[in-house]
């Protein structure tokens, strides 16, 4: 039974080679041209409010082409000011060009913060509320089982070792972003989006990412409000989704007016690191 599932896969796999090389040659004959329109430059916002120390950061540049991305072109000049919902306002400084701090906003879960641009006589907003600090519970080694099948069919199961993140989930609508950063570099894996639909009220349980000795993990958790959570939804999507295989690009979900690109959102941000020890892995039953 194993040797003709090996003779069935490699026929399969001879099959697709060649239809692959058939494609690619058939393709090469005839060069078709695509004419795209070139948009015009719009306005990018990029601000985000959380419930550390500041100063925050609100970026402003403009758009550029989707196959041709240089460097953003920055905007300088611009006027930015957040208020909150107690009556606060603060004026942005422009410490560097496109790069506007705060000096006297504070991040506080539940709050409203708004945000108002002008440039080029323009005008652009944007508000969001700070959803509750969620806090990171503990973070666990777990062993783990990788079952795999490959060609010839053969089971390859690989035992490793995975770091898990504990939390209580509150009862109420949540949404999160996690982010891994491996001997203080944000990890691959970073860009973990989710909600609390199954796991509302309840201890909840994540994977991460692959333990290895020798390194140090630093797991931060985002809590987002649902406009911040569905352009970094959108976003994921982009990022992720093959130009040559996938439907035609389009902007990622935000909420700024008059047309802007980009965000400003608000989270608080739970932390917790672990270092991986020889001794600890080997502690893992």
């Amino acid at each position: 039974m194993v040797i003709g599932m090996k003779i069935r896969l490699k026929d399969i796999f001879e099959i697709v080679i060649s239809l692959m090389t058939f494609l690619v040659f058939s393709g090469c004959q005839k060069v078709i041209k695509v004419d795209l329109n070139e948009a015009a430059p719009r306005i990018v916002i990029e601000g985000l409010v959380n419930d550390r120390r500041g100063p925050y950061t609100v970026t402003i540049s403009k758009s550029g082409s989707y196959f041709n991305q240089p460097v953003l072109q920055t905007v300088s000049g611009a006027q930015a000011i957040i208020s909150d919902d107690s009556g606060t306002t603060d004026t942005l400084k422009e410490a560097a060009p496109g790069v506007y701090l705060t000096s006297s906003t504070r991040g506080i879960p539940g709050k409203t913060y708004t945000l108002k641009v002008i440039s080029e006589d323009q005008e652009y907003d944007g508000s969001t509320t700070m959803f509750s600090h969620v806090s990171i519970d503990s973070l666990t080694l777990v062993k783990s089982q990788l079952q795999r099948i490959d060609f010839g069919g053969n089971d390859q199961n690989k035992l490793h070792i995975e770091i898990h993140c504990f939390f209580r989930d509150p009862v109420e609508k949540n949404f999160y972003r996690l982010k891994v950063f491996k001997n203080d570099s944000t990890n691959t894996e970073s860009y973990r989006l989710f909600d609390d639909q199954y796991t509302n009220g309840e201890e909840t349980e994540l994977r991460v990412a692959n333990a290895s000795a020798g390194d140090t993990f630093r797991i931060e958790l985002l809590s987002l409000d649902a406009k911040t959570y569905g352009y970094y939804r959108t976003l994921e999507d982009l990022i992720f989704t093959n130009p040559f295989f996938g439907s035609t690009p389009a902007n990622p979900n935000n909420n700024l007016s008059n047309d802007a690109l980009g965000y400003f959102g608000a989270c608080a941000i739970s932390s917790k690191t672990i270092i991986i020890t020889d001794s600890l892995i080997k502690s893992v039953k």
